[in-house]
């Protein structure tokens, strides 16, 4: 082979070689901002799941006053016989008798 063909294969394969570094080239970049996007997606997960954790600590609280409130309301609306609640029979006391003759009053 002469020189010149020599040179024109040479020439031709490094030529598709380049060719192809460059697509590498892309395709890496692409794939670094598909990575960087997902660790955007991940630490905006993190923390949506703390703020979500957060919430259910609250809602938990919630639920257990809104539980125990429901439960006392119950017992409100259950009738009390008289015997458990000390309620009984009730005396009023006496009435004190006629004022003495003269209003009570002393004579001075």
């Amino acid at each position: 082979m002469s020189s010149g063909a020599v040179l024109t294969v040479v020439a031709v394969v490094l030529t598709v070689l380049i060719a192809g570094l460059f697509r590498l080239l892309a395709v890496l970049d692409s794939a670094e901002l598909g990575l960087r996007r997902l660790a955007a997606d991940v630490r905006a997960a993190r923390k949506a799941v703390g703020a979500a954790s957060d919430l259910v600590a609250e809602v938990e609280r919630d639920a257990t006053l809104g539980r125990a409130a429901l439960d006392r309301l119950e017992a409100l609306k259950q009738p009390v016989p008289p015997e458990a609640s000390g309620a009984g029979p009730v005396s009023l006391p006496e009435r004190p008798g006629p004022a003495p003759p003269g209003g009570g009053r002393t004579g001075r």
